[in-house]
């Protein structure tokens, strides 16, 4: 169970502080207790993960540690996805990798957009709109973390993966 003043990773929210435990303000079901979650990347947003719902927590998971995120960086350097020429089965396997929320899927599933979108601009064509959302989103995902652990701008993460994956570092 996480506590009041922690920080998780909810599903593709990003980062989340927990504000508070208990019935969703101003609600008139004062027996259901929620995690009330404010997303670090939108403050306006208020998010509510009923204790009670083992699908809605399982979403919820700690941030992770510098020595976790370089572990999975090792664990991706030999890895990678192959691309999925059914748009259809496409979309539906990259929905699915996103939902995950699993870093090392997200990280994969970026890297294989981009060897598309490389591949495709030798050829003088462009990634799909689809394939760019989902690209985006995955990367924004990646980026918010990785950022977060490491102290570093958003826009230095890219390099630090690079560089982690390559052994310039």
């Amino acid at each position: 169970m996480f506590s009041k003043g922690e920080y998780v990773v909810y599903a593709t929210n990003g980062i989340c502080l927990i504000e508070d435990i208990g019935p969703m303000r101003n609600s008139e079901d004062t027996d259901k207790t929620y995690y009330i979650l404010r997303p670090n990347n939108s403050q306006a947003s208020v998010l509510y993960v009923p204790l009670d719902s083992e699908i809605l927590c399982a979403k919820m998971r700690y941030v992770f540690t510098k020595a976790e995120l370089e572990q999975i960086l090792a664990d991706v350097k030999s890895d990678c996805f192959e691309w999925i020429d059914e748009r259809k089965n496409r979309m539906n396997a990259f929905r699915e990798m996103l939902h995950s929320g699993d870093m090392k899927v997200l990280i994969l599933l970026a890297g294989c957009i981009y060897r598309k979108r490389d591949a495709l601009d030798k050829a003088g064509k462009r990634l799909s709109d689809a394939d760019e959302h989902v690209l985006k989103s995955a990367v924004r995902i990646v980026e918010e973390e990785f950022a977060w652990v490491l102290g570093i701008p958003r826009s230095g993460v890219s390099k630090y993966i690079k560089d982690s994956l390559s052994n310039t570092k």
